[in-house]
């Protein structure tokens, strides 16, 4: 029950907003026994319940707040008799189908004559039993269907309830009110998520993910489900939720993931504070706490952004403050499974999205040093990249997407299959162009510079070691070398892949046999860099020949198949040998 208490305590805490729209949100947090909806269209009425004025939305429109009671909050697409106590499809509001209309009209009657009414139910009332709904829409030039949702604005009652019933807080509450009154026959039980004797929920509220469709959280299955048959006589042995504990948290877990979560192949990722304090997204970059971002040159600047952001973040967040992150997946249309959940001080979680990025960093081109989103690690390393995008099955990017996101919540070593499956995707950049390749290229060196943290205790530095020995990292250097060599003899005119690069997959497996192959390729590229550009070719041999020179000819496994820190060679000194090509080339 840690979700739903932790989704009760953030309810508390923004229990404030409920039923008031706020700018930049994608919807409001719903109050209980309150839905959202997305109306179509909009019918306006003066105090006496006359016809003023009709309107049709668009299928944009954003969602509204409409009062339903749990029966109808659950309906399914057939359920005649469960109409919503105001706003509702149009089917329930003609006379012409009468177990709708009854049941709508005696509801809102109910309601209207209890001692919780209000001013725009009575006008409401009076113009759909006055049943002109079809000739006015007809009138406004509107060719409605039945499943149109409609909802009202009633005008006329005076400065403070004139306007929508969607946003009128007073009708809100008074629903409230009325419905809580109405369901106090119920025997009270022990609510399991606030610890307290409450009116137990009957159904539990759909439609926590939109993309997961009407898929719930609690299933609301009887006996012929055979949900808990065989271990229980009936459902309130096995767990009573509290109608109010339950409304409260779905409600808000309706308004964190509207507004909060990201989705990754149909499965939902959400991160928050239960105060309502802003945090990073688990998914992304930490990003810094202004939301500027600025190009790190070296690593210093790099963790100097990281210690800022950390800091920055840390500044708005008391001690005691939590971050609570969960993973949201429909297994079936009718059954909402949280696949992944934790909770963390939010000092702790800061601490470990800074640790991630710390070691899961590399230089990506002219960005400059960042850490790859886990989106793009998983995409690079089991899609198919097309036309600037990558391309997989949603049910894998949905698993390795939470497996990424469990690595770096809970501080588990990254996984070796995705840091071999990027490793291996590097070795072939003959098959991608352009930022393709550079994107490829930095996130596969990020993810092996962080396996080698987690699992070998390395610190591999994000620039060009010219003293190391690694036989891997010296040949992947060589055949970066090799790849700027003929670089620099094209033309825009004749450019074309190198020789380095068509065989690369190659020099991975026989590093030595392929160089001395290579190097015969070489031949007449080096002889026209000679001739045009003398200073970058007496550059280009020598760090060669040191290279050569620190591979020990009598070393035997010169020509053994070489490690996946040979990309990080190759990544060195290609950023490097750009850099020094520059310089050459102003020197001369």
């Amino acid at each position: 029950m840690g979700l739903l208490q932790k989704a009760v305590e953030t309810y508390g805490a923004m229990a404030h907003r409920a039923g008031q729209v706020f700018e930049g949100e994608n919807e409001p947090l719903a109050p209980i026994s309150h839905i959202m909806a997305r109306p179509q269209i909009i019918i306006t009425l003066d105090q006496s319940g006359n016809f003023v004025a009709a309107q049709v939305l668009d299928k944009n429109t954003p969602k509204i707040i409409i009062p339903a009671t749990e029966e109808s909050a659950g309906r399914t697409v057939k359920a005649a008799e469960l109409p919503h106590p105001l706003c509702d499809y149009l089917r329930y509001l003609l006379p012409q189908n009468q177990v709708e209309y009854q049941h709508y009209i005696s509801q809102l009657s109910t309601w209207a004559n209890s001692s919780h009414t209000h001013p725009k139910l009575h006008a409401v009332l009076n113009y759909v039993q006055g049943g002109t709904i079809l000739e006015n829409l007809r009138q406004a030039g509107i060719d409605s269907e039945e499943k149109a949702m409609v909802c009202w604005v009633v005008n006329g009652l005076g400065e403070t309830l004139n306007g929508p019933c969607w946003t009128d807080r007073t009708l809100m509450n008074a629903f409230i009110d009325y419905y809580h009154e109405k369901r106090t026959d119920t025997p009270p039980a022990l609510c399991m998520i606030s610890g307290e004797l409450e009116m137990p929920a009957g159904q539990h509220p759909k439609g926590i993910v939109p993309i997961s469709g009407n898929a719930k959280l609690i299933s609301a299955n009887d006996s012929s489900g055979f949900t808990y048959r065989g271990r229980f006589d009936d459902a309130a042995q096995a767990a009573t939720v509290g109608y109010a504990a339950s409304q409260k948290a779905h409600s808000v877990l309706r308004w964190l993931v509207a507004n909060q979560s990201v989705s990754f192949g149909g499965r939902t990722f959400l991160c928050w504070n239960p105060q309502g304090i802003q945090v990073p997204r688990v998914t992304g970059p930490m990003g810094r706490r202004s939301g500027t971002a600025q190009r790190a040159a070296n690593p210093s600047q790099y963790q100097k952004q990281l210690r800022e952001a950390l800091s920055g973040w840390k500044e708005d967040l008391p001690q005691s403050a939590g971050v609570v992150i969960a993973a949201f997946d429909a297994a079936t249309t009718g059954r909402l499974a949280v696949t992944y959940y934790n909770e963390l001080l939010a000092s702790d979680f800061l601490d470990r999205l800074h640790d991630w990025e710390a070691s899961c960093c590399w230089e990506d081109g002219p960005y400059g040093i960042q850490s790859p989103s886990l989106f793009q690690i998983v995409s690079w390393a089991f899609g198919t990249p097309r036309n600037g995008k990558a391309e997989m099955d949603d049910r894998i990017l949905s698993q390795q997407m939470q497996r990424l996101v469990a690595c770096r919540v809970d501080k588990a070593p990254f996984p070796l299959d995705i840091e071999r499956a990027l490793a291996e995707k590097a070795s072939h950049l003959l098959l991608y162009e352009g930022e393709n390749r550079q994107k490829l290229l930095f996130t596969a060196c990020a993810a092996i510079r962080k396996y080698h943290c987690d699992h070998l205790k390395e610190e591999w530095d994000m620039a060009l070691d010219k003293n190391c020995s690694d036989r891997s990292y010296l040949f992947g250097r060589l055949l970066a070398i090799a790849d700027a060599i003929e670089n620099n003899t094209y033309t825009d005119e004749d450019r074309r892949e190198t020789n380095a690069i068509r065989m690369q997959k190659a020099f991975t497996l026989r590093p030595m046999t392929t160089w001395s192959a290579l190097w015969d390729k070489l031949r007449p590229y080096n002889k026209r860099l000679a001739q045009s550009k003398p200073g970058l070719y007496r550059y280009y041999h020598s760090v060669i020949d040191d290279i050569l020179n620190r591979l020990s000819p009598f070393d035997p496994t010169l020509n053994q198949k070489l490690n996946d820190i040979y990309l990080l060679g190759y990544s060195h000194q290609r950023a490097y040998r750009t850099e020094k090509s520059d310089s050459q080339e102003t020197e001369e």
